[in-house]
């Protein structure tokens, strides 16, 4: 059996956010919810193999696209996130039956994983966090300090060849975080653009063009893994860290 897909849609102060609610057929009738957002310049359906990847471990998995993916402010991201919980768990929604209200993690990929850790940090509901290759870059040093404080698990995940994001960064980051339950993991050979569907990059650079930032994700640096490689290390972390905090 397939997991079946849903579309939706909610809003906040940025505006009106498109989403994908991805729900298991195996799953039992009440289960733990992702909240999945994406990176800078990028949209959910650039995403599609995590929403489905979790489906298939029987999770429910919402992923949306925030109304300006080319704005530099990650609060859009964590507000669409927090908004996203908001909507799942309103009793006129029509998923509400099928969210566990006291089960809510969120991950997030760059500008994505950066916005999923600052609403990890303000948002009790949300139990745990997995950031692929936060966004923690020096224009945005203040709130990487104040987000350091977080208090609930969390996963960071980076590729060791990312171009756009360095490693050390994450690392540095990750060694002064306060959680007492925190994960990192480097993938060997890993980089950037690899967190996403491989059926995408043939069209990121096109897309790209039009916004005149001509092959920026493509400066990435050169991975020495797979996409199926890197999708599969990646999972594997991912859904052990969501299994123990979620469902353990």
């Amino acid at each position: 059996m397939k997991d079946k897909q849903l579309t939706y849609s909610f809003a906040n102060k940025w505006g009106t956010y498109s989403a994908t609610y991805f729900v298991s057929p195996n799953a039992d009738t009440v289960h733990s919810t992702i909240v999945f957002v994406h990176g800078f310049r990028a949209r959910k359906e650039w995403y599609s193999w995590i929403g489905k990847c979790l489906a298939s471990k029987g999770y429910s998995v919402l992923q949306f696209t925030v109304p300006s993916n080319a704005l530099k402010n990650p609060y859009q991201w964590s507000d669409g996130i927090r908004s996203a919980i908001d909507y799942l768990q309103n009793k006129e929604s029509p998923v509400h039956n099928e969210v566990g209200s006291e089960e809510v993690g969120v991950m997030g990929h760059s500008m994505g994983g950066l916005g999923a850790l600052i609403a990890a940090r303000e948002d009790y509901r949300i139990k745990c966090t997995v950031s692929l290759a936060p966004a923690i870059i020096p224009q945005f040093i203040s709130i990487s300090k104040d987000i350091a404080s977080i208090s609930t698990p969390v996963q960071l995940q980076i590729g060791s060849n990312d171009g756009l994001i360095p490693p050390e960064t994450v690392k540095t980051f990750f060694n002064c975080l306060s959680s007492s339950q925190k994960s990192y993991v480097e993938i060997k050979g890993g980089n950037h653009i690899r967190f996403m569907d491989k059926s995408v990059v043939s069209i990121v650079g096109e897309y790209l063009s039009r916004f005149g930032v001509v092959g920026k994700l493509l400066k990435d640096r050169k991975a020495t893994i797979t996409f199926e490689e890197q999708h599969f290390k990646s999972s594997n972390s991912f859904v052990e860290w969501f299994d123990n905090h979620l469902k353990g």
